[in-house]
């Protein structure tokens, strides 16, 4: 857990984060400390965010800045640090030419509808938790490498998270919680390139603070696959997963009575009410030009 000094006296939650009170005054203080801590960090590490000053100042805000902040828990060093890594993986994930594009379905995933669609990583949109956690449902038998490229399923991922922490603000101060169900899915389906990715953008890149992984009825071959996966996990990222057996009944019954959630914020796969459409829910975003 990220630790900074507006932490002090606060009390974990169910996922042992803690959740610091903000004012517009803490909040211009720690916006000038990001700022020093930029000027601070080497050349070699702000190859892409100098790109991104040239090619895509618009974007650069103070609201983007700050939701950097929030997902180090307002410690102005690690957001800077995080903030840098963002834009040079940016340009990794997005490559050169559409890096400083907006980050939008007509912009920089333009070309990315069908890994978009597939439904491997799905927003429950209008979901979220007590505290205003957004949902990210993970669905690994989505998966066909026959259809996309890595690249491509990368950027939506980064689009998706990205479209969260727009559409459920609270999310940029409280976390994301991811949900994987990969009950059906083949051993054959599992990349660990792919694993790389997602973890990479959520483990110091992307300005989300991950507050849980839900792993859900994982098939037999789970045992081979979560040693590999660990490989990829921060220290911070292993304490946060939480692997549920059982029937679905069980299941949903734990995530409502131990972590809080309503069956209207658990999909219907896993015995809740809500309904997985991200094919719709793209297209009500393109229609909106995100």
């Amino acid at each position: 857990m990220a630790t900074s000094d507006v932490t002090q006296g606060l009390t974990a939650d169910v996922y042992g984060q803690l959740h610091p009170v903000e004012t517009d005054e803490m909040i211009a203080q720690k916006l000038k400390q990001f700022e020093e801590e930029l000027e601070k960090l080497p050349q070699d590490q702000k190859h892409g965010l100098q790109q991104a000053q040239e090619k895509c100042p618009a974007e650069l805000t103070n609201e983007f800045k700050l939701m950097f902040l929030r997902s180090e828990v307002f410690n102005a060093d690690l957001a800077a640090k995080r903030y840098a890594h963002y834009w040079d993986k940016r340009v990794e994930i997005c490559g050169p030419e559409k890096a400083f594009l907006p980050l939008t379905l007509d912009g920089a995933l333009r070309d990315d509808e069908v890994a978009l669609k597939i439904g491997f990583v799905n927003y429950l949109a209008g979901c979220s938790d007590p505290h205003g956690r957004a949902i990210l449902y993970v669905l690994p038998g989505n998966q066909d490498k026959t259809k996309y490229t890595r690249e491509s399923m990368g950027r939506a991922v980064w689009y998706v998270i990205h479209a969260a922490l727009e559409e459920m603000p609270e999310a940029q101060k409280h976390g994301i919680i991811f949900m994987a169900h990969p009950a059906g899915a083949k051993l054959a389906q599992f990349d660990r390139a792919m694993m790389k990715v997602v973890l990479s953008a959520i483990q110091g890149t992307l300005p989300v603070r991950l507050s849980a992984f839900h792993i859900c009825q994982p098939p037999a071959f789970f045992k081979i696959i979560l040693p590999i996966a660990k490989l990829f996990m921060s220290e911070r990222t292993k304490k946060r997963l939480c692997i549920h057996f059982g029937s679905t009944a069980k299941i949903c019954e734990k995530l409502t009575k131990t972590y809080g959630l309503t069956k209207a914020n658990i999909p219907q796969t896993l015995g809740g009410d809500a309904k997985v459409d991200t094919p719709a829910w793209i297209e009500t975003r393109r229609a909106a030009g995100k």
